[in-house]
């Protein structure tokens, strides 16, 4: 089977229909999620109750980061107009993040996914190749990686919100770059301003930071078991589409609490392959994505949550130490 007699298959089966119903719960509910913690957050004066609330508020503004991604896939919506329209809302206000950014970043990540030179993604060390090429504090902190990991991805969210902003600010006028503007600016009244006026500037100090820390943490840590530790594409190496796809991901074994924290993309090999499919059909797709590997010799690679942390620890460790130390010319 090639992949446009599975890509039939697929649509047979309807599994790349939109599903209007599944996303307005999906939006309602993580309404709800930001909403209902973010006012107990500004109403009770407890610290350790404030401290709670703040990674539920975390969950809220993820789970909008998801919805952001499936728009910016077009997988919510038939219209354009549409995905794009909600796709600002939800990145940008939300999140905090310019959905022109993140959609040019993605989309050239999902073009060359885990490819040393052109997969924007890869910004931690994943190859001798890469290694090779590191100099002064870069080499330094890539010998290191595996050590500063978490303490990395702790500044994920800052950022993509920094960099976004920049990227809008070197957009030509438009009313596309205005109304970006606009939400980014909402995102920073409401999400880093407004606690200062609830509450004693001190707690402010502290918890804003720490809502930005917790979603880089967040977002980072569900993003690093997609690729992190699977196959790398070096510079000039020749894959197809299929190949490049599934050789490059690794899906998280299933389950409501998995599906549910990860957004859907723990089935990353039935994201890649159909990128626009609505998310809550990546299970039903998995049995016929598994028996096409299967019958292209391809392996499906799938794992736990925590077994994956370790062999993406583990492999940064490995391509850390590498490199052999220079030697002073004689």
């Amino acid at each position: 089977m090639d992949y446009i007699t599975l890509r039939k298959e697929v649509i047979d089966a309807g599994l790349l229909d939109r599903q209007y119903g599944y996303y307005a719960f999906k939006i309602v509910s993580s309404l709800l999620m930001v909403i209902v913690p973010g006012f107990l957050f500004l109403a009770v004066s407890s610290f350790w109750m404030q401290l709670l609330l703040i990674f539920g508020i975390t969950v809220g503004i993820l789970q909008f980061a998801f919805l952001g991604h499936d728009a910016g896939h077009k997988a919510i919506f038939k219209s354009d107009r549409c995905n794009n329209f909600f796709g600002h809302i939800f990145f940008e206000f939300f999140g905090g993040v310019g959905y022109n950014y993140w959609v040019t970043r993605h989309n050239e990540h999902h073009a060359s996914p885990n490819h040393e030179d052109e997969d924007p993604d890869m910004i931690f060390v994943q190859s001798e190749g890469m290694m090779a090429r590191k100099k002064g504090l870069g080499l330094f902190l890539a010998r290191r990686q595996h050590w500063l990991y978490f303490p990395a991805l702790s500044m994920y969210a800052l950022v993509f919100q920094v960099r976004s902003t920049i990227h809008n600010i070197k957009l030509k006028n438009s009313f596309d770059k205005w109304a970006e503007l606009v939400l980014l600016t909402s995102h920073l009244a409401v999400f880093w301003m407004l606690p200062f006026f609830f509450m004693a500037w001190w707690k402010a100090l502290l918890f804003v930071p720490l809502l930005r820390i917790l979603e880089g943490l967040y977002f980072g840590s569900v993003s690093a078991t997609n690729h992190k530790g699977m196959r790398v594409v070096k510079k000039g190496e020749q894959l197809d589409f299929v190949e490049k796809q599934v050789l490059t991901a690794r899906n998280l074994r299933s389950g409501i609490v998995v599906d549910f924290v990860y957004g859907g993309l723990n089935y990353q090999i039935e994201h890649h392959l159909f990128p626009t499919m609505p998310r809550n059909n990546f299970k039903k797709c998995k049995p016929v994505v598994m028996q096409f590997c299967k019958e292209r010799g391809l392996p499906y690679v799938e794992t736990g949550v925590f077994r994956s942390y370790r062999i993406i620890l583990g492999e940064l460790r490995k391509v850390a130490k590498s490199r052999p130390a220079r030697t002073m010319a004689i």
